[in-house]
């Protein structure tokens, strides 16, 4: 049954730092009830990329949160007293370290709204981590993750940092060599926003409700992408993909791991070598190959992916 859909934004504040978030839920579903799926974007995108996705799994009966990450749409670095830095840039490139920023991502999520399972609920009291959404409902299971490109990464880290997941969706994470990522990195120096005119469209096709200047301003936030993060992020790029599949994995035996990947012949990050090293890793039934896709499959094939993913979560 296809349930009507809410879209919200809400914020999440933790020492130096403010996530913004948007969820896309049912309509009419009860605290607590229904599954659960975070999603975390990758590098010179945000949380609104991942809107249809989104609307498509909370008309499933899901509950989506999705972040904005540090350095992308309206996520902002802040000073001792909450504020936003007046200048977003003067974090300095170390705070875009992948295991700092999955870290953050972790603390993020034990305090999303309505999110954390009970031994985590209590975790995020015991940090003292202030949100302006509710506190979570230790009724709510702990919910799946989704994590794109860089946001891949995070996502294992933020896993290995102590976020609960029931299971983890990888979608084309840049399993990258040095020169690789240091092209990359000159790529986004070169297109770091995305057209405005599309991120006003995202918004407005929500309903008259987000038309006017909140969906300008709820536009811009998505093409506001700090060009230190990017060049931080991709000179960070290279992972080690068997390290990562072996040592993770033996820590985190019990949790299921799907791999999403794009086609490297149409400019997936993934290279035909490394995919056979994961599929041997993972198993060749949790290995979903999209042909003909890029980088984002989501965005290039909304439908093929969902198709995936809905099969993929439990």
């Amino acid at each position: 049954m296809v349930q009507a859909v809410e879209t919200s934004s809400y914020q999440v504040a933790l020492p130096g730092i403010r996530f913004n978030a948007w969820r896309w839920s049912p309509v009419g579903d009860l605290p607590g009830g229904g599954r659960r799926i975070v999603i975390l974007h990758g590098v010179t995108s945000s949380a609104l990329a991942f809107a249809g996705v989104a609307r498509a799994l909370a008309a499933d009966g899901r509950t989506v949160d999705a972040l904005d990450l540090p350095g992308h749409g309206g996520t902002r670095w802040t000073d001792e007293s909450g504020e936003s830095l007046p200048d977003q840039e003067s974090v300095g490139r170390s705070a875009y370290d992948l295991r700092h920023v999955g870290e953050l991502v972790a603390a993020a999520m034990h305090a999303l709204p309505s999110a954390a399972p009970p031994a985590l609920a209590a975790a995020a009291d015991d940090l003292h981590l202030p949100a302006t959404g509710p506190r979570a409902s230790a009724l709510d299971g702990a919910p799946a993750l989704l994590g794109h490109s860089w946001g891949a990464g995070v996502a294992t880290v933020a896993v290995d940092a102590g976020a609960a997941v029931a299971q983890l969706v990888l979608e084309d994470p840049p399993f990258l060599t040095a020169a690789q990522a240091a092209e990359m990195a000159e790529g986004f120096r070169a297109e770091l926003r995305p057209v405005l005119d599309e991120a006003q469209a995202v918004v407005r096709s929500w309903g008259p409700a987000w038309e006017g200047e909140d969906a300008d301003a709820r536009a811009q936030a998505l093409v506001d992408t700090s060009p230190l993060a990017a060049d931080a992020i991709a000179r960070g790029a290279p992972w080690d993909p068997l390290g990562l599949m072996t040592a993770w994995g033996r820590r985190h035996a019990d949790l299921r791991v799907d791999l999403i990947a794009g086609d490297a012949r149409a400019g997936g990050r993934i290279p035909p070598d490394v995919l056979l090293l994961l599929r041997g890793a993972l198993g060749a039934d949790h290995v979903h190959e999209m042909p003909g896709l890029g980088h984002s499959p989501h965005r290039d094939d909304p439908d093929q992916f969902l198709a995936i993913l809905r099969r993929v979560l439990a």
